[in-house]
């Protein structure tokens, strides 16, 4: 009788989506925080700097009045130890701050935007990939699961033609992509590479102990050889 197979549709995970989120409005209000520094923040805090940085050196380099010094920035707000600062440096680091995580921000955004609505598809014969790939489960030469328990990934290879491919299963990004995992699996005739696995503990007791059917002789045998022969006594 022949099996028949549904079709397996995965969606993206709740996980998946929610991460993808949190890391896009991490990445961009960074970017914002950034750019209010670059323009808003540290300028002001230069202006500042301007305002003291000549009278700090006046008194306290060439005067050596201490004092006078310490009098002023208290009457003034400003700090009673200034160190010397590279201004244009610091709003240049603002500015590539602001650019780098904007990008990213906007790079995880659009791979967000791309997949939070794909699928991981199988029928009986194949998988689809989100991109819409048709992958015949013949075609699938290897399948490497050393990262399936811990991160639900297992990658493929594939013949395409002349060529060689691979493509990804990822049982964190789709939900139910551990039932297109099985069914390829089932028809499988590659190089699979897994994990060693120990043997699960019943089994380790299990092999480790005697058999209970062999005990009672194996027993029954010892005492026999254990227990010394009667000796007759000597007839007069």
């Amino acid at each position: 009788m022949t099996k028949i197979y549904e079709e397996l549709r995965c969606p993206t995970t709740s996980w998946y989506k929610n991460r993808r989120r949190g890391m896009v409005a991490m990445l961009l209000g960074l970017s914002l925080y950034f750019c209010y520094d670059w323009k808003i923040g540290y300028p002001k805090q230069k202006r500042e700097y301007d305002a003291y940085w000549p009278e700090y050196q006046k008194l306290v380099v060439e005067e050596k009045d201490d004092k006078a010094w310490l009098t002023k920035a208290k009457d003034n707000g400003w700090p009673e130890s200034p160190k010397k600062e590279d201004w244009n440096y610091k709003l240049k680091e603002q500015l590539i701050w602001a650019i780098g995580t904007g990008a990213a921000g906007i790079g995880l955004l659009l791979a967000y935007l791309r997949n939070k609505d794909g699928f991981l598809m199988a029928d009986a014969e194949s998988l689809t990939t989100p991109e819409g790939v048709r992958i015949p489960f013949t075609a699938v030469r290897r399948i490497d699961k050393r990262k399936w328990d811990n991160k639900g990934l297992a990658y493929l290879n594939y013949q395409d033609g002349d060529a060689m491919k691979k493509a990804l299963i990822d049982d964190f990004i789709y939900a139910g992509a551990g039932k297109v995992l099985d069914r390829l699996l089932e028809q499988f005739q590659g190089e699979l590479i897994d994990l060693e696995r120990e043997p699960a503990p019943d089994q380790a007791s299990e092999a480790a102990a005697p058999d209970a059917a062999t005990e009672p002789a194996a027993d029954a045998t010892a005492a026999a050889v254990a227990e010394p022969a009667p000796v007759e006594p000597e007839k007069p």
